[in-house]
């Protein structure tokens, strides 16, 4: 071979190492390039992973209720995301965060409804992940159980009632008896009074379910009002505590007699207003009342107290004499219309008389109609106030919603009638249009049309339909559970 075809031959093999050389470092550069962008393709360097921090590694829930989902989560850098995941719930959200500027730490809070139909048995995972900015990826993991139990255990007072008159001339005992039930078992119930220096802590063994407390204390011989407290706590996972405040009068006389017309046994809680009814004047111990009886041979009873008919309970002995014995019959009233009553707890002498009332009479008022000249006027009466659907502090709601509208009593010209659905505490005033007329319902069931400065009383009440009497001649309010 020549020597030039030599170094043509040689100078060819030169250029096509170049060449390959030239294509390797061509690949290796794209090579680096995509891995680059692969690395770090938000543009954020490297750094720690994202750490989560739950603040329970199990939750309690159960259908149709909300639980929380808490966590702390940081990264060193920033935060970009966090996803929740309960797929058999069909739960997949995803919370985003800025960048401009990072975040690094977030407090997470997260709500979630259980569906309805998902049995107490049920468990499921709750899935987290945290991603950084970095592209750092942490997952965490929280047990879910549907079986949780969040009802605080109910206390049931049997004696002292809210509100309960201990009479320091009769006796200065106390007896106090309550009953505690609780599914998930009781841990501890506690009785306290301050002003009496009770405090009492029992500490239940073997996580009963029900639990009675009865005892009798002590009372100083000085009048005094006092608030007893029972607390109790249950042995759930997440242990639930309620507590139920009771006061109570101490005195050596009545501040109040009631006067009852329901039979014993009744839930006198249950209605909003009036029931029983408060008196009408006082002078000493005579407690004196106007009450109007629906029916020949009404039975009522005096008690000395608001919320029950014990511990005193005027009515007859086998004698026919006026005793306080929650074993007492009633006092009857023997026929229909108005009486005027007289009681002395102390004496224990009683006198009724049936009267004929003479205050005016608001006659039509179901037809009512508002006009600008007086003489053609017909009064309506209506309410305005709170916790009352359909009505507001505005006269001319009560004018306009009709269904607020009391009605003449047929069988009573002194009773205005109606139905109204209650939301929640009540405060009301009966009304027309412009407050002519109006009465306003203040304490004790009292409603006036000469109300002073006394103003509106609040009154709880369940929600639902109640009926209601406005009795003008009483001046009084009763609303009762339908």
């Amino acid at each position: 071979m020549t020597f030039r075809k030599k170094l043509t031959n040689l100078t060819s093999k030169i250029k096509e190492m170049k060449k390959n050389v030239f294509l390797f470092f061509l690949a290796l550069f794209g090579l680096l390039a995509t891995t680059g962008c692969q690395n770090n393709e938000s543009g954020f360097p490297s750094s720690d992973n994202p750490t989560v921090v739950v603040s329970t590694k199990e939750i309690y829930g159960a259908p149709s209720r909300k639980f929380e989902i808490k966590a702390a989560l940081a990264d060193d850098l920033g935060l970009k995301s966090v996803q929740i995941q309960i797929p058999e719930l069909s739960l997949d959200k995803v919370i985003s965060f800025g960048t401009n500027p990072l975040l690094k730490s977030y407090d997470l809070s997260y709500f979630f409804e259980i569906p309805a139909d998902r049995g107490t048995s049920e468990a499921f995972k709750i899935k987290l992940a945290i991603t950084d900015v970095s592209g750092n990826v942490v997952n965490e993991e929280i047990n879910l159980r549907l079986d949780g139990e969040f009802a605080a255990p109910s206390i049931t007072m049997i004696t002292p009632k809210e509100g309960a008159v201990i009479l320091l001339s009769t006796s200065n005992e106390m007896p106090v008896n309550f009953v505690v039930n609780d599914d998930s078992g009781i841990d501890y119930v506690q009785v306290k009074c301050e002003a009496l220096g009770i405090d009492e802590m029992i500490q239940l063994s073997g996580s009963p379910q029900s639990y009675t407390f009865n005892k009798t204390y002590k009372l100083p011989v000085t009048a005094a009002n006092y608030v007893l407290t029972i607390t109790a706590k249950d042995k759930f996972a997440i242990p639930n505590s309620g507590a139920l405040n009771v006061n109570i009068v101490a005195t050596n006389e009545y501040p109040a007699i009631y006067l009852c017309d329901q039979p014993k046994g009744t839930n006198l809680t249950t209605d909003a207003v009036g029931v029983p009814m408060y008196f009408h004047e006082k002078s000493g111990q005579d407690f004196e009342f106007k009450y109007y009886a629906d029916k020949d041979n009404k039975e009522v009873y005096f008690l000395g107290q608001e919320s029950d008919f014990a511990p005193h309970c005027f009515g007859l002995n086998a004698s026919g004499e006026l005793v306080d014995d929650v074993a007492s019959t009633p006092i009857i009233l023997p026929t229909k219309g108005y009486y005027k009553i007289k009681v002395n707890p102390n004496t224990l002498k009683y006198t009724a008389e049936k009267y004929t009332p003479t205050s005016k009479v608001w006659a039509d008022i179901a037809n009512g109609l508002w006009h600008d000249d007086a003489a053609l006027r017909k009064p309506f009466v209506s309410v305005c106030g709170g916790g009352i659907q359909g009505a507001t502090w505005d006269t001319w709601d009560a004018w306009v919603q009709k269904g607020l509208h009391l009605a003449n009593n047929p069988s009573n010209p002194y009773q205005l009638v109606g139905e109204y659905t209650l939301t929640g505490t009540i405060e009301a005033t009966f009304t027309g249009q412009w407050w002519d007329p109006s009465w306003r319902l203040i304490k004790n069931g009292i409603a006036t049309m000469s109300p002073g400065e006394n103003g509106n009383a609040k009154y709880p009440a369940a929600p639902g339909v109640y009926k209601v009497v406005l009795d003008t001649e009483l001046e009084r309010v009763f609303i009762t559970k339908k």
